[in-house]
Order: C-alpha cells, then structure tokens, then sequence
C-alpha cells in the first residue's frame, strides 16, 4: 500500500508547487497587462494617461468600500472569493502607493502612485501608449 506521503507523491506535489508558482507569476503578469489594456476607455487602441489615473480612480472608490475615504483592512470582505482578491490587491497597492506606511491607501496616494508597467511600455515618452508600445510591451520585448 503506498501512502500518500510517499517519495513520488512528495516529489510531484513539489513539482506541481512549482509549476503553480510559475503560473501564478505569468498571470500575475499577464493580469497586469489586462488592467493596462482595460484603461483604453474610448477604445482608440492607445492608452493616454488620464485614462490610467480614470482607471485608477474607478479601482478607488470599488476598493473603498466603507467609502471612509481610504482603503485599508475595514474594507476588506470577511468571506469568499472577494476576501483573497482584495488583500491581493491590496498588498500589491501598498507596495507602491502606501507612501507614508500607515497601513492605508488614501485617493491622492493612490492616483500619485507610480505607474512602472505604463512608464517602461511608453518608450517615447509622450504620455500615451500607442498601439506599437502596447504591442511591444504584450510581447515582452520591452
């Protein structure tokens, strides 16, 4: 009879973690790609920085739940699905945004917050990811 925690079993299970890992990692890229294409709001096929900073605002007010004023712990659902995705974001948020380290994301902090992925596919600078940088960046060649 072989046990689960057999040497096989453990080393597919690892291997499997890994893999995971992996993934999670390309989805995670890939999820913030989706979020960058999402912000073409008049679909013209270029992304303007006043269309991140609309976006980011929209993400604002889903996020402040409680609608206090700043997103942290109080707007976190306390079950479900909603629970692991907010604190997700929410830990990627204040990786960046969180710049006085309160352990809350105000709206000024959050609109001011710095935008790498918008600001390494904006190779010519111009405030505006057109859809060659869009492109280039979705390929990783940027």
């Amino acid at each position: 009879m072989t046990t689960w925690f057999s040497g096989r079993n453990i080393r597919l299970a690892t291997v499997a973690g890994m893999i995971a890992l992996a993934g999670a990692s390309n989805a995670q890229a890939q999820s913030a790609s989706d979020r960058l294409s999402r912000a073409d709001a008049n679909g013209d096929g270029s992304i303007e920085w006043q269309e991140v900073l609309d976006m980011r605002s929209t993400m604002f007010g889903r996020m402040d739940r409680n609608s206090d004023g700043v997103i942290d712990s109080k707007d976190r659902p306390n079950f479900g699905p909603g629970k692991s995705r907010f604190q997700a974001a929410f830990n990627d948020l204040s990786a960046t945004a969180d710049t006085n380290n309160d352990g809350q994301i105000s709206k000024t902090e959050m609109m001011e917050a710095p935008a790498p992925m918008f600001e390494s596919a904006d190779t010519n600078e111009d405030g505006t990811l057109s859809p060659d940088e869009l492109s280039a960046h979705a390929d990783g060649s940027i």
